[in-house]
């Protein structure tokens, strides 16, 4: 009778767990990301990498409210149906406004922040900024709702030097040779040069951004594609292929400035071929190599928001991926707020989406969890005083170290240094304490030595170069 008591209980126990557990529903709401720790150090890792990068360039760091009023986010180009609008709150200082809403960018918010600041700020004025922006678009395979941004930008009032522009290819270059994931180059062009050429072929002023967007996919829906779509906006076939055409031109970026002296585009043609050859003769100046920065005329940065040089960067052997990297130069920054003229020119990294995409093509494959170099473990928690000594004079050294103070079997101990990627293993037992030694075991050989605590350090370094 006991036993089937037992069982009853244990089966209405068991019944009551799996009703509760069916009510929550924990995994990751679509759209936003969660990495491991293994992925999540690499992320830590890029972080201090890009933001060593812009602050070596001249960089300022400013960071920005997650939120903002909702009418100053639409003001400078926020889609309504894309934006996180929060519930209308009363403010103290102000009631007037419509409501808040989550930033989608890092752009709009340093227009505000410009236009807040503008009489303290010293122009050109060169900031960065990183961190998390949200979008309710739909979701899908590497495109998320949270995510990311790492952006650069140079600001100028009334005017800014094309010099800056060289100088935002030079910190891409900076950036990805650094973050070392294989090989990449730049491609420059600019929107004048496009802008010019398809006014020329007396393209409706009206059509021109459409034509941009369109000539902005090639890559993505192939020629045969775009001549189709340009002929479906009213572009007559022979202009279209024209157009396709010009996009095609190729050689070496000398070459291509010789094709481009060649052809009759107009004011806004000449104009935007002078801008670009000052950029590429900074970047020669800068002693940047050619394979780095290419100059392509198909690169339109579809958004009308740029307005001269615009940028994408490639990872060789890896196009499919798009561009790890992109932006721009644009005239107007925070006229709507300031009144004022305010150019400028800027990058940005989908940080998350670029990882999450270099993950799932094992571009990268993170190597360990933890960051802990050396594991202190024990044959017996007698000894845990002894190890815990230990533990201090091994951090002292400079080692990222860590004490396993649980009482657990010696192999249960190296097994979790396994599944952490945990390198190093000093080993404490009775013999180790009685004769004033360790055990290093080398966690990927699996070779063991035993050392005196005069020896520790040497070992150890002989390991973990």
């Amino acid at each position: 009778m006991i036993k089937i008591f037992m069982s009853k209980l244990f089966l209405i126990f068991f019944s009551a767990t799996i009703s509760m557990m069916k009510k929550y529903n924990i995994t990751c709401p679509s759209g936003f990301p969660e990495f491991s720790p293994a992925e999540e150090r690499v992320r830590q890792n890029w972080l201090a990498v890009i933001r060593g990068v812009f602050e070596k360039n001249g960089f300022l760091p400013v960071e920005t409210p997650l939120v903002e009023r909702e009418e100053n986010l639409l003001a400078k180009g926020g889609n309504p149906k894309e934006m996180y609008v929060l519930k209308r709150v009363q403010d103290d200082d102000d009631t007037s406004h419509s409501g808040n809403a989550l930033r989608f960018d890092h752009t709009v918010p340093l227009a505000l922040y410009v236009a807040r600041h503008l009489n303290e700020l010293a122009f050109p004025f060169r900031r960065y900024s990183i961190g998390p922006v949200l979008r309710g678009e739909r979701a899908q395979k590497g495109r998320f709702r949270q995510f990311d941004q790492c952006d650069i930008d140079m600001i100028g009032s009334g005017e800014l030097s094309l010099l800056n522009d060289a100088l935002v290819a030079v910190v891409i270059v900076q950036l990805f040779e650094q973050l070392n994931i294989g090989e990449f180059f730049v491609r420059i062009n600019n929107r004048k040069i496009l802008t010019g050429f398809f006014e020329n072929l007396n393209i409706k002023s009206k059509d021109i951004s459409a034509v941009m967007m369109i000539v902005d996919d090639l890559e993505k829906i192939g020629a045969t594609k775009v001549l189709e779509n340009l002929v479906k906006l009213g572009v007559k076939k022979d202009l279209a292929q024209e157009i396709l055409n010009f996009t095609e031109i190729s050689g070496t970026n000398e070459e291509i400035f010789k094709r481009l002296e060649q052809i009759k585009g107009g004011e806004l043609f000449t104009e935007g071929v002078q801008d670009l050859k000052e950029v590429f003769s900074a970047l020669s100046a800068m002693n940047v190599p050619e394979n780095r920065v290419k100059l392509d005329l198909s690169i339109a940065r579809g958004l009308d928001y740029y307005t001269g040089t615009v940028y994408e960067t490639i990872l060789t052997g890896y196009e499919g991926l798009g561009s790890i990297c992109s932006g721009g130069r644009y005239d107007d920054l925070a006229e709507v707020f300031t009144g004022k003229k305010l150019p400028g020119v800027g990058i940005s990294i989908g940080l998350t989406r670029l990882l999450s995409q270099l993950f799932d093509a094992k571009i990268i494959e993170p190597e360990r969890s933890s960051p802990t170099e050396v594991l202190i473990i024990t044959t017996s928690p007698d000894f845990m005083s002894n190890a815990l000594e230990i533990g201090a004079k091994i951090r002292g050294m400079g080692f990222c170290t860590e004490n396993y103070v649980e009482d657990k079997k010696l192999g249960k101990q190296f097994d979790y240094a396994n599944k952490l990627g945990i390198p190093v293993c000093v080993v404490m037992g009775e013999s180790e304490v009685e004769k004033g030694t360790v055990q290093i075991k080398n966690m990927t050989s699996g070779e063991q030595t035993e050392v005196t605590l005069e020896q520790l350090e040497k070992g150890l370094k002989n390991i973990l170069k």
